[in-house]
């Protein structure tokens, strides 16, 4: 605990004193506190070994902390600086620069969430649908080695008439911080070739309701050997009012290429939300992930249903709750199956 609030100290100095060496500073704080609800059953192998049988049923009732960061912005000329604390599990999950060349171009160096699944990092924590971001971005990030979301690397971002561009060389493995001289930082000694990993992510936005990207993930035998595709459409009205009805739908493909016949994981999700009022929103929707498109029961899957309220729908996000049920439909021999979660969230979000 004492280390813990020493970082927390020492990260909120360093914020608050470097207001008066940028000519921007902006910084944000988030807290999402839940309680949860939840049964699942637990399975071991039967007697003869041919399969696995039902154990126990396991109850858990309780609060936590589902996420509590620090975020601080600073720009100076044409270079900004972004850093995002995580003070529940204790690190830095972003550090990043940016130097702005134009309005439509900018290079971005450092750990961030760069080209990837949009129902992944792309989608802010503070604009999470639900309890939990989709399986599909979540299951994308473990399969391509970023379970954060996040990567070391750097990137071109840009525009191009009514296109939004990003080519992002990067470590891959998001836990591999690069340093030279054999030192102990990790991967120092990993042999990574001399061809990073690459991606890159196109996106357009239809008129003033829709929005279309893509992404291609290529594989590196010398870091993680997966190629990926991803893509979303959304759709919400520029007038989100009462009586309004927005959609989402996201889809991800994994080629394992360091498996044996190029494993292909796959999974989709679709999501429909409606505005009861205007401090109500209504939400359901469907995720699935099947982990080997070739192999029989391991796909799982989700039915999600969740009301959200926000005493000010001025700044939905800065004060919300949100009562999410979550019935899983389908389970694989390692995944236990949970009948049902219920999540009361409720976030607050200073900025």
């Amino acid at each position: 605990m004492k280390r813990f609030s020493h970082k927390i100290s020492v990260l909120a100095i360093f914020l608050f004193a470097s207001t008066g060496l940028f000519a921007q500073a902006n910084f944000q704080f988030t807290i999402q506190s839940w309680a949860s609800y939840t049964t699942y059953d637990q399975y071991v192998m039967n007697a003869d070994s041919s399969g696995k049988e039902l154990d126990e049923t396991t109850t858990q009732f309780g609060n936590g902390i589902r996420r509590a960061r620090l975020r601080g912005k600073m720009t100076k000329g044409e270079v900004t600086a972004f850093v995002q604390y995580d003070a529940v599990a204790s690190y830095v999950l972003d550090a990043q620069i940016d130097y702005k060349f134009s309005d439509n171009l900018k290079m971005r160096m450092g750990r961030f969430v760069g080209a990837g699944s949009q129902a992944g990092g792309n989608t802010s924590h503070t604009a999470i649908d639900f309890a939990e971001r989709s399986i599909v971005g979540r299951k994308w990030a473990s399969a391509v080695g970023r379970s954060d979301y996040r990567t070391f690397g750097m990137a071109v971002i840009g525009k191009f008439n009514r296109f939004s561009y990003q080519v992002m060389a990067n470590n891959g493995d998001s836990n591999l911080n690069l340093k030279p001289y054999g030192t102990k930082s990790s991967g120092s000694n990993k042999d990574t070739g001399a061809i990073p990993q690459l991606d890159f992510a196109i996106s357009t936005k239809i008129g003033s309701t829709m929005n279309v990207g893509l992404h291609y993930g290529l594989p590196n035998e010398d870091r993680i050997n997966v190629s990926s595709a991803t893509g979303f459409f959304y759709f919400k009205p520029s007038d989100y009012t009462k009586g309004a009805f927005r959609s989402k739908v996201d889809f991800a493909r994994v080629v394992n290429h360091a498996a044996a016949n190029d494993e292909v994981s796959l999974g989709w999700s679709l999501g429909g939300f409606y505005m009861l009022s205007e401090k109500i929103e209504l939400g359901a929707g469907y995720q699935t992930w099947d982990k080997n498109v070739d192999v029989d029961k391991d796909a799982i899957g989700n039915i999600v249903l969740a009301a959200t309220y926000s005493p000010d729908p001025e700044h939905w996000k800065d004060s919300l709750f949100k009562l999410v049920a979550t019935f899983k439909t389908a389970e694989t021999d390692n995944e236990p199956l949970d009948p049902m979660v219920i999540h009361l969230v409720w976030q607050a979000y200073m900025h």
